[in-house]
């Protein structure tokens, strides 16, 4: 599994790096089949990245052009990246932080950062879950699901389809109270399993 891993990510750097070399192409009709290519392959990985502070696709979205425009205008910070990872740190620092500060001013709240905290923004740590794509992410929240304890797991399935507290609480013949402090550890569990997931990359 680890071997498998390993070899796709370095196909993958290979293909970024054939991508990131067509972004700086002096024939114009390359460079835009390479910037197509480029915003196919990151947008996912991206998307995620600006959902961690904004929290609501709309946004995400309305920045993620601005960034894809400004890696259009200038793609130089982008010549040396040679993983993912690197490509994600050095986008989120380049140009990615510059429209979060503009967003965060105009919104003028606070939503997962303080202005405070807003002025030391710095690049996340990205682990392995910020790199997966959303079927890779699917196929691991489930295998951990499925390491739940049966009652656990029931509940946490039955939230997923909609079902309210009350309605759980019917299901696994208990308290509404009981679901909601079965579905806080189970969350909290799940959120650790993810961490540690993140850690063995």
């Amino acid at each position: 599994m680890q071997h498998t891993r390993k070899n796709k990510g370095l196909a993958v750097n290979r293909r970024l790096r054939k991508g990131l070399k067509g972004l700086m192409d002096p024939d114009p009709e390359r460079r835009r089949r390479a910037m197509e290519s480029f915003v196919r392959a990151t947008f996912e990985s991206f998307i995620r990245c600006l959902y961690r502070y904004l929290g609501n696709e709309v946004e995400c979205e309305d920045v993620l052009e601005d960034v894809y425009a400004d890696i259009w205008e200038n793609p130089e910070r982008l010549c040396n990246v040679t993983s993912d990872r690197e490509l994600l740190r050095t986008v989120y620092l380049y140009y990615m932080r510059k429209r979060l500060r503009q967003v965060y001013r105009r919104l003028n709240r606070n939503l997962h950062l303080s202005q405070e905290g807003l002025k030391r923004l710095v690049a996340p740590e990205i682990g392995i879950v910020e790199l997966l794509s959303q079927e890779e992410l699917r196929h691991v929240l489930r295998r951990m699901i499925g390491r739940l304890k049966a009652r656990e797991r029931r509940a946490i399935e039955l939230w997923m389809e909609g079902m309210s507290n009350r309605a759980i609480a019917n299901e696994l013949k208990t308290t509404v109270g009981a679901v909601k402090m079965l579905k806080f550890r189970t969350i909290l569990k799940l959120k650790k399993e993810l961490r540690n997931y993140n850690r063995k990359d």
